[in-house]
């Protein structure tokens, strides 16, 4: 009796390598729980002169060198430009190498957009930043109408901007390869021009007019509105021609369309038609400024 009753304790008792399987299974799923929880993205606070270059003091950007002599970092802009001599020691033995440790670093470096504060949550790597932020839509823009009280803004593109805010800007709707009449009014800083088609070849101009007193005139300029979504391919070529009747003849500007997206500084026109004051008939102030537009 015994006998069989310590048998039955020694089959239900686990053996000793059955004990150290356990064992290890357990210890093998704890240890894969915690790489999983050590490889889950962490925040840390990094002081940005680590993050820049020691002789350009710019963002670091690969492929970064380090001088085997006391560890300066150099960009791969000014490791082009100036050599592989550190430009910090100056010395023939303190030249560079190649430093992809510090490469995987900013490889693996997420950082926040500099417009957080506008409203941007993005977090980009960190060799993209300039470019994102340079596309970025909480990022400041310009707008090209002169006195606008909005300028800059950010979170919406031109054209929302010229359509919300400013309700001065008349619309006009204009066919292609047309020339077609537009009356601007005593004070209308612009004209917002549409061309008539379908979707796809659907476009928006901006004709400003600034008036300037010495030499008293006015001076006229045209460019494309560039939607937020389209393809440097999609914009497609279009020409303009602006006319304008005077006494002295008529003035006319022809050119092909400059495309405007998001303006990061203030708004110049590289070529723009300039009236007179002396070759019109009765100034605009009184009967406003009639202007012919073609698009094609």
């Amino acid at each position: 009796m015994a006998v069989l009753q310590m048998a039955r304790e020694k089959r239900s008792c686990p053996r000793a390598s059955e004990t150290q399987q356990n064992n290890s299974e357990k210890k093998g799923k704890v240890d894969g729980e915690s790489a999983a929880r050590d490889k889950r993205a962490i925040t840390v606070t990094v002081d940005p002169e680590v993050l820049e270059c020691d002789v350009c003091f710019g963002p670091l950007t690969p492929p970064l060198y380090q001088c085997m002599r006391r560890g300066h970092i150099t960009c791969s802009t000014c490791v082009a430009e100036m050599g592989q001599e550190c430009q910090w020691c100056r010395a023939p033995e303190a030249t560079t190498t190649r430093c992809r440790a510090m490469e995987h670093f900013l490889a693996a470096l997420a950082v926040p957009c500099s417009f957080n504060h506008k409203g941007c949550a993005a977090m980009v790597p960190y060799g993209e930043r300039e470019a994102h932020e340079a596309a970025c839509a909480h990022s400041p823009c310009y707008c090209p109408i002169r006195g606008c009280s909005s300028s800059p803004y950010s979170g919406v593109s031109l054209v929302e901007h010229l359509e919300r805010k400013h309700p001065e800007i008349g619309r006009t709707r204009v066919d292609r390869a047309t020339l077609s009449p537009l009356s601007m009014c005593h004070g209308e800083p612009a004209r917002l021009v549409y061309l008539a088609g379908d979707d796809r070849d659907r476009a928006v101009f901006l004709l400003a007019v600034d008036r300037s007193e010495a030499p008293r005139g006015w001076s006229l300029w045209m460019v494309r509105l560039k939607a937020e979504e389209e393809e440097e391919e999609d914009k497609g070529e279009l020409r303009y021609k602006i006319m304008v009747a005077a006494n002295g003849g008529v003035l006319s500007l022809v050119g092909e369309t400059e495309s405007v997206g998001r303006l990061t500084a203030p708004y110049r026109a590289s070529s723009f038609l300039f009236v007179p004051g002396a070759m019109l008939d009765a100034p605009p102030e009184a009967e406003g400024l009639l202007v012919f537009v073609e698009l094609k």
